[in-house]
């Protein structure tokens, strides 16, 4: 079996702000097409991508297909560089910081690092719910550095019943249809018991162990928390993520576009678990009517799958979408 590498390194953006990459290769694996591998709402990308736990590294499965995978930290996330302001305490009705727009910054830099690096003209883009968001802006502003986008778990604004949309926790009740920046302030606070409640409301079944590692929740929790510099500062332990996605979660929700998807031209793979309520079939289907320009377009919807698809066991979807991915990048 091919020995894995990993090395951690920082790109610089534009704007001036460092962002942590990590970098996972096989060596002796045939060269294929980079990936970044980008994260989600308020989770940083090396806890959810590479876990030190069986089954629990896209990047490293990826890899070893041949395909050097990248992951990002963006702004104000995990490794890389945070706002001044997220060292102090959340500022009730400010704005909220690191906007999903901001984000391709950060994409952009770290694919002009891997093009050098790996000697090619354009990498991939694998995104994580609004990190998805994420990778269809950049896929649109910077065609020129993106090959393929994958859309995992990924919210577009077409419509769909949402709880974290108008009528929700997250709408002001002073302002129906805006976001309540009052009571979530500029960035957040997470406990690690929001991803296990969240993961078990996902599993269909009572034994939840039998649908994905216990040592896979263990291990992801773990990452968070090691993740944020700051995290046992506070007791319990908390991990610090800005609200900008959270903010643009809420109005894509509302049926809300934040960009317009025929603006891209590149390959697009989206992955709609079928048991996800955050990616839904009718915010893909205007998604795709939108993917006007795109070389070509797959919407995988897999039966029976959750929002964790990625680090469930291999059994319940993971295998096969690994290599419907590598399928793709070929």
């Amino acid at each position: 079996m091919d020995e894995v590498e990993r090395r951690d390194f920082t790109v610089k953006t534009r704007d001036g702000v460092t962002i942590a990459v990590r970098e996972v290769k096989a060596r002796g694996a045939e060269a294929g097409q980079p990936i970044i591998l980008l994260h989600g709402t308020r989770v940083p990308g090396f806890s959810e991508y590479d876990l030190k736990v069986a089954g629990g590294s896209l990047a490293e499965d990826l890899a070893r297909l041949g395909h050097p995978s990248y992951i990002v930290d963006a702004r104000g996330f995990g490794l890389s560089e945070r706002p001044a302001e997220m060292e102090e305490p959340p500022v009730p009705g400010a704005p909220s910081l690191v906007r999903t727009v901001e984000i391709t910054k950060d994409l952009e830099a770290a694919a002009l690092a891997i093009r050098e690096r790996c000697g090619v003209q354009k990498v991939a883009v694998f995104g994580w719910g609004v990190g998805g968001t994420a990778a269809i802006m950049f896929a649109g502003i910077e065609p020129q550095l993106c090959s393929h986008i994958f859309l995992y778990d990924t919210i577009y604004g077409g419509g769909g019943t949402y709880g974290s949309g108008p009528g929700s926790r997250f709408e002001d009740p002073e302002r129906p249809g805006w976001f309540n920046k009052q009571v979530n302030g500029n960035y957040n606070y997470n406990s690690i018991d929001l991803l296990e409640e969240h993961w078990d409301r996902q599993v269909p079944i009572d034994d939840k162990d039998a649908w994905r590692d216990p040592a896979m929740v263990k291990a992801f929790s773990q990452a968070l928390l090691d993740g944020d510099p700051t995290s046992y500062d506070r007791d319990p332990p908390t991990y610090r993520s800005p609200n900008g996605m959270l903010e643009d979660l809420f109005y894509m929700a509302a049926g809300e576009r934040l960009f317009h998807a025929n603006q891209v031209y590149c390959k697009v793979f989206i992955i709609n678990p079928e048991l996800d309520t955050l990616c839904q079939d009718s915010d893909m289907e205007v998604l795709i009517a939108d993917l006007k320009n795109a070389e070509d377009v797959v919407h995988y919807n897999p039966p029976n799958t959750t929002h964790y698809l990625i680090l469930d066991r291999p059994d319940r979807g993971r295998s096969e979408l690994l290599a419907r991915m590598a399928d793709y990048l070929r």
